[in-house]
């Protein structure tokens, strides 16, 4: 499953990023990384984007990116 399978207020473990090396490094600086907690604060309208919170930081990301990143619900 990945990010965009979270609901609203779900939290997941990360287990995989699956996206081009530059993006990968930049979520990583962000903490998104494999084995890190990840929780959907919130999904947009039309479910384009979606706002997390990883390890005290906000990212905001494009569907397509949040499709790359694998998790597993806790």
């Amino acid at each position: 499953m990945n990010i965009t399978g979270l609901k609203q207020g779900e939290r997941g473990i990360v287990t995989a990023v699956s996206c081009e090396p530059a993006l990968k490094e930049r979520l990583r600086t962000l903490n998104v990384r494999a084995g890190g907690v990840v929780r959907v604060l919130k999904v947009s309208l039309f479910k384009k984007t979606y706002l997390l919170s990883a390890g005290g930081t906000k990212v905001a990301l494009r569907k397509e990116v949040a499709e790359c990143i694998a998790v597993r619900r806790t």
